[in-house]
């Protein structure tokens, strides 16, 4: 599993610097790039801290197929 990021609902909360999500992921598994979170998969240990702290309720954990 893995976290999914609705870019529709994604505010950037924060700016570009510092997003929630980005600032308590446990596992440094999101990062800022071309003005949107971007996810490194094999990072991401699907704890949903980011998407409990989400403002714009902009995350999801889904599984995914290799």
């Amino acid at each position: 599993m893995v976290i999914e990021i609705d870019v529709e609902k994604c505010q950037m909360c924060g700016g570009l610097c510092e997003p929630v999500c980005v600032d308590i992921c446990p596992t440094s598994a999101l990062m800022v790039g071309d003005g949107k979170i971007l996810v490194t998969e094999f990072l991401c240990e699907d704890c949903n801290e980011c998407g409990f702290a989400c403002p714009d309720k902009a995350m999801e954990i889904v599984k995914v197929t290799w």
